[in-house]
């Protein structure tokens, strides 16, 4: 799953509080109250800037039809993004150092699933995780021939530039996300020892779209860096997305208080087993969106004041947590 790598981490000391989600509109599901959060998102900057960008992942589920996901909340989370990654589509994880290849039922049921958004004319991306330099190209060639655009990494800590093979020659302008042919995650910026290396390794490459954090350390890029990242050596521009996730919280962001660390809020949930320092919380609430959106401290203001042509929205399938407690 992608994620942004804790820089530190804290330790947590005295009791935690962790109590159910207050002010829960209990007519709502899990689903839609997700579906409502990207749409709010999504009406939001486009009254910033009507060419802002949406790109989410782990939103499959919300695409399939269930008695708790309606055929509104499918078509208002089409009409909200402009395109959808998903990861594991053709190979999945099978040991630490080993993958195996994912099952026909699942792919059948993800080309069922990718052919809404499709058909909307959003674009599909899968990003799969081989260290294998032929099963990369394998991968790649199947998400090709099945309409998506397809990367295959070595592994998942985005935290450097792959040594692909060839490199790519698009001098288009991207404009949307749909006009892209490939794309770059480096979240982890950790291996570069200043912002001006990092910088300049990713304005050297060839991608149509970059997605990076919007922190190098402990301080934002600015707008005179991001637009460093916008055009390919090759000729064209690209489009750079920075990161953010709105269905989990992390203690290494700027916006966690120290008063967490010991009682954490009721819309702040479990901790994420698997990602220290991450927490579930309670995306419909209403400090939960104040950090995202809505004033000029919030994280997606300072993505849109740094001159990010986009957004890229991670742990959508948060809902999922809520729907099975």
């Amino acid at each position: 799953m992608i994620r942004k790598f804790a820089t530190a981490v804290l330790v947590l000391t005295g009791l935690i509080s962790i109590s159910g989600c207050v002010g829960a509109d209990q007519s709502q599901t899990p689903e839609t109250q997700m579906v409502n959060l990207i749409g709010e998102i999504r009406q939001y900057t486009q009254k910033k800037d009507p060419r802002f960008q949406i790109l989410g992942n782990g939103a499959t589920g919300l695409l399939e039809e269930t008695p708790n996901n309606s055929v509104h909340n499918v078509e208002k989370l089409i009409t909200s993004m402009d395109g959808f990654l998903t990861e594991s589509v053709y190979y999945v994880h099978d040991g630490p150092d080993s993958v195996k290849s994912q099952s026909k039922d699942y792919i059948t049921y993800l080309k069922a699933m990718f052919a809404k958004p499709k058909m909307a004319g959003k674009a599909v991306w899968t990003l799969d995780y081989i260290k294998d330099a032929t099963l990369q190209e394998d991968d790649e060639k199947r998400g090709q021939a099945d309409g998506y655009v397809s990367m295959a990494l070595a592994g998942q800590n985005l935290d450097r530039i792959p040594d692909k093979k060839a490199p790519f020659s698009n001098t288009k302008d991207i404009n949307r996300i749909q006009d892209a042919e490939n794309f770059l995650f480096l979240l982890n910026p950790g291996s570069f020892l200043k912002k001006e290396d990092y910088l300049n390794a990713l304005s050297r490459t060839r991608y149509d779209v970059l997605i990076v954090d919007l922190y190098y350390g402990d301080t934002p890029l600015m707008k005179n860096d991001v637009d460093l990242l916008k055009t390919k050596p090759q000729g064209g521009k690209r489009l750079v997305l920075a990161y953010m996730s709105i269905g989990e919280a992390a203690d290494y962001r700027p916006y966690w208080k120290n008063e967490w660390n010991t009682t954490r809020p009721s819309w702040i949930q479990a901790p994420n087993p698997d990602w220290p320092g991450s927490f579930k919380v309670c995306y419909w609430s209403p400090q939960w969106k104040h950090i995202l959106y809505g004033n000029n401290q919030a994280y997606l203001d300072q993505i849109i004041k740094a001159g990010f042509d986009g957004v890229f929205l991670d742990v959508i399938d948060a809902w999922q947590y809520f729907a099975n407690k």
